[in-house]
């Protein structure tokens, strides 16, 4: 083979196997510029020098794979070089090549006493010298690699020796007889047994009498059935307290398949055994902790709910009548007002739900198209206020009826575009609906909210989903919020087995994106879109037109008592009122309604026990539908009412549209078809 096809078969290799240091002494600075390009190909790394000395303080810095010597310099040659350099005995070793202008092949030979391996002559060849400098640069890194390995394996000795000598668990190994051959220090703390003292030892000498044979027992069968084998010991002998330990054995194998013996472990787990009794204590105080806590936020939002409800009632009620412009604006900021509040509270607990797990998530049908459109419709006051541009586009990709949870979309979409547009004082707010990848059951569609706002800093993306924290503390005191709408989206998107995620630049703007998994609606099935709106029938009764219907409502607030009967009675519905539950279950038995409205907590008789008592009193022929009007608002609160005989839950404050909705579905339910048709006339 030719020099010249030796080296460039080798470049690639060269190339991969690390660094070479290739030292090139010579005083001529033209020269070493050309050996350098004439090496350079092969990757090397080429460290100069310009004399003898010089190279020597080179070699005093580190070592090399090859050494490119002139042999012609002034002060100190070539052969008092190398003369020195092998008296160096970390150098002694390393390749000597000349670089020489002598051709005399007798006049170089004669030199190899003073350590040279090899001599070029110039003007030098390039592919002669690569392909003397690769075979000194592919020992070197042989000869490294040999010495990684060796210092690998050696520290991997040396581990595996500090491990067994210090490590917290006793270490054990016994012959093909189960007779013990090593025992480290912690084995022979737990036993008492000295490592001298247990070799030859069976062992079965760490279990105490009673315990033998039960225990012998169950390792007869490990090694009959070829596994491993661990037992809980429980030792007395000579203690004043049990000691408690887990032993953990490990069938070996000699080369013909046979055993050759076990290796385990012993530890002493008496703290820990302890321990499990204190931690189930702990484990059922916590489990009472969060129950306090899950029973406080309730009892918090009820309190803060019936109040709620009249303050909200109250100003939708206001906002109807005829008011000044600037009675009208007091009026629309406490209605806002009002909104920030109960979203600080439904945020509170629901992220009391996903702490507790109690979030759930619903599988129906439902328009994907009404949901956008609703959320874009609700927050479109918002953008118009600021003068921003709220845009949402749907891929034709996207089938038109999906199956999910509406709700739960509906309320991730509403907290991501509302921070959207709350963050950006200019520009636009963009919502993209498009299918993705989908990997296992169901379709993945994929929303991006992208805006034009102030953006996050790039060390604070990492903790937007944090509960109770924001990019930038001003940030709540100039925008507001609790810092639980994102911890509360990611959960929800999770829970809709999805994921969410975002990108942003400080003045620039910020994309959050999710996606949610969904099933393709069955055909001919009507989607979930939106309720007929009930606020078309909130105009009283024309004079001398029958009433909508006869209802009762049981509330001992009487507050809320006058924002359902001014509600109701504008509407057209003829209100009853009572206080407690006694007096709603004597006027059900006394009177006809169509429905009834039900708070839940209220004197003298709650309203559990006030429609229990309607529903026995009714009979099997009769059934008015009890509408539970509580400040109870936690999904379980829900589950308990229709539990308890209710036949609909709204919850405080309610707001005039779902009410009169809710109240006009029972009561056309509730109507005999000829009483509805009058009531239509």
């Amino acid at each position: 083979m030719s020099l010249t096809k030796a080296w460039r078969g080798t470049v690639a290799e060269e190339r991969d196997g690390g660094e070479v240091p290739i030292l090139l002494i010579d005083d001529n600075a033209a020269k070493r510029l050309a050996l350098k390009a004439v090496l350079a190909p092969l990757g090397y790394s080429v460290v100069e020098a310009d004399s003898g000395s010089a190279g020597l303080r080179r070699l005093l810095a580190q070592d090399f794979a090859v050494i490119l010597l002139d042999v012609r310099m002034p002060i100190m040659n070539g052969f008092e070089t190398a003369a020195l350099i092998r008296m160096r005995k970390q150098s002694e070793m390393t390749p000597i090549i000349f670089v020489t202008a002598h051709e005399s092949d007798e006049v170089m030979r004669d030199r190899y006493a003073e350590g040279v391996v090899d001599f070029i002559t110039t003007p030098v060849h390039p592919d002669e010298l690569r392909a003397k400098v690769s075979v000194f640069a592919n020992l070197y890194r042989q000869a490294q690699a040999v010495a990684a390995k060796a210092r690998q394996v050696q520290a991997t000795a040396d581990q595996l020796r500090r491990l067994t000598e210090t490590a917290p668990i006793g270490i054990f190994e016994t012959d093909a007889d189960n007779r013990y051959v090593y025992t480290n220090v912690r084995w022979s703390e737990i036993t008492g047994i000295s490592a001298e003292a247990a070799l030859g030892l069976e062992w079965d000498v760490v279990v105490d009498q009673d315990q033998r044979s039960s225990i012998l027992t169950k390792f007869g069968a490990s090694q009959r059935e070829a596994t491993g084998f661990s037992t809980r010991l429980e030792r007395t002998t000579g203690r004043d307290t049990a000691q408690i330990t887990l032993l953990t054995t490990k069938r070996l194998h000699d080369g013909s398949g046979g055993v050759a013996g076990w290796v385990g472990t012993l530890a002493d787990i008496t703290a820990e055994a302890g321990a499990e009794a204190a931690m189930a204590e702990a484990r059922d105080q916590a489990t009472a902790a969060s129950r306090l806590k899950s029973d406080f936020l309730a009892n918090m939002s009820h309190e803060i709910r019936t109040p709620m409800n009249g303050v909200i009632g109250l100003t939708e009620l206001l906002l109807e009548t005829e008011l000044d412009d600037q009675q009208r604006e007091f009026a629309q900021t406490l209605s806002r007002s009002g909104d920030a509040l109960m979203t600080v509270i439904n945020g509170i607990l629901d992220f009391s739900k996903v702490e507790t797990g109690k979030l759930e998530v619903e599988d129906i049908e439902f328009s994907l198209q009404t949901v956008v459109d609703d959320v874009i419709d609700l927050l479109a006051p918002s953008a118009r206020s600021k003068q921003l541009e709220l845009l949402a586009v749907l891929e034709p990709s996207v089938e038109s009826t999906v199956s999910g949870d509406p709700g739960r979309l509906r309320q991730v979409l509403t907290n991501l575009i509302g921070n959207a547009i709350k963050f950006t004082p200019f520009g636009q707010v963009t919502l993209r609906v498009a299918t993705a990848p989908s990997v296992g059951v169901g379709d993945v569609i994929r929303f991006v909210i992208s805006d034009t706002g102030v953006g996050i800093p790039a060390d604070k993306l990492e903790m937007v989903f944090e509960p109770f924290t924001q990019a930038d503390t001003s940030t709540t005191r100039e925008y507001g919020g609790t810092g639980l709408g994102l911890p509360i989206c990611s959960q929800l998107v999770a829970l809709m087995g999805g994921e969410i995620g975002i990108s942003s630049e400080v003045g620039v703007g910020s994309t959050f994106w999710f996606t949610v998994r969904v099933h393709g609606a069955a055909d001919g099935v009507r989607p979930d879109g939106p309720d007929v709106d009930a606020e078309d029938s909130d105009e009283a009764a024309p004079a001398g037109r029958p009433a909508l219907g006869r209802l009762l409502v049981a509330e001992d607030n009487l507050v809320n008592q006058m924002v359902a009967v001014a509600i109701l009675s504008k509407a057209g519905y003829q209100v009853d009122t009572v206080r407690n539950g006694a007096e709603a279950v004597r006027a059900a038995a006394s009177g006809s309604y169509d429905a009834i409205l039900m708070d839940c907590q209220m004197p003298q008789m709650n309203g559990y026990q006030a429609t229990a008592a309607i529903r026995h009193q009714e009979g099997p022929g009769r059934h008015t539908p009890i509408i539970a009007v509580t400040a109870a608002a936690r999904g379980e609160d829900r589950n308990r009412c229709l539990a308890e005989g209710m036949d609909d839950y709204l919850a405080k404050p309610v707001r005039k549209g779902p009410l009169l909705q809710v109240v006009r579905d029972s009561v056309q339910v509730a109507a005999p078809a000829d009483e509805l048709l009058v009531r239509e006339a």
